[in-house]
C-alpha cells in the first residue's frame, strides 16, 4: 500500500549532513575492537558508543592502560568511547504527516553484542577508514504490507559512511516490536529494554550526550 506523505514546512527532504567531524584513527581502531556497540539518537544529538565490556567474564576485567586510553570512559565493568555522529529520524507523526529528515519527539536506540559475530558489523568495520563521516539514519514504523497486526511496529536503522563523494548504505537493524518495546519511542527517552545486556551497562556509563 502506497503511503501518503505531507512535507512540514519545517521539514528538510534533502537530509542534508549534520555539522560532524570524520573519524579519526583512535575511532577507527576502537569501533574495530569493541565486542559491544550502541546506536543512539536523542534531541540533543547522536552518538556510537564502542565498548569493552566484562560480559563474557566471572569476574570484573582488568583492562590495559593502552585499552583505557582508547575507550577513555569507564566503570568498575566497562570501558567506553563515544563518537559523535550525525543521524536522521525519519515517519509519520501522530497527525500522519510524514517527515523526512527529523520526526519531532522521538528518540532511537539500540545496539549489536558479541561484534565480532555480526557479519554486517565486521564488513562495516573493514572498510572504514579515518576521516569518514558516518550517519544514523532511523526509520519509524517502515511498514509493509505482509504486517497487520496493528499493535507491532517495524522499526529500521540504516548506516551510511561517506567517504567525498562516495558512500555507503547499510540496513543494520530491523526490530518488529509493540511499543513500549520499540526501537524507535515517540515523546519519552529511548528504552533500553530493546538492547542486549552488556550494550545495556555500556549505556549506563554516565556521560550526557
Amino acid at each position: 500500500m502506497a503511503e501518503y506523505r505531507q512535507f512540514e514546512p519545517t521539514d528538510d527532504p534533502t537530509g542534508d549532513a549534520d555539522p560532524v567531524s570524520g573519524l579519526d584513527r583512535s575511532d577507527v581502531h576502537a569501533l574495530q575492537v569493541a565486542n559491544t556497540v550502541l546506536f543512539q539518537t536523542t534531541s540533543t544529538g547522536a552518538c556510537i558508543d564502542a565498548c569493552l565490556t566484562s560480559a563474557a567474564f566471572t569476574e570484573p576485567r582488568s583492562y590495559e592502560t593502552r585499552q583505557q586510553r582508547l575507550f577513555p570512559d569507564g566503570d568498575r565493568l566497562d570501558r567506553r568511547r563515544r563518537i559523535p555522529v550525525a543521524a536522521d529520524i525519519t515517519g509519520f507523526d501522530t497527525n500522519h504527516r510524514w517527515h523526512a529528515h527529523h520526526l519531532p519527539g522521538t528518540a532511537a536506540l539500540t545496539g549489536i553484542d558479541a561484534c565480532g559475530l555480526h557479519e554486517v558489523w565486521r564488513t562495516i568495520v573493514d572498510l572504514l577508514r579515518p576521516g569518514d563521516v558516518l550517519r544514523l539514519h532511523w526509520r519509524a514504523d517502515a511498514t509493509t504490507d505482509a504486517l497487520t497486526d496493528p499493535d507491532l511496529h517495524r522499526d529500521e536503522l540504516r548506516l551510511i559512511v561517506a567517504r567525498g563523494q562516495r558512500r555507503w548504505v547499510f540496513l543494520l537493524d530491523v526490530q518488529l516490536r509493540p511499543h513500549p518495546a520499540r526501537m524507535i519511542t515517540v515523546a519519552v527517552p529511548a528504552t533500553v529494554s530493546a538492547v542486549a545486556p552488556a550494550a545495556r551497562r555500556c549505556a549506563a556509563i554516565p556521560q550526557p550526550l
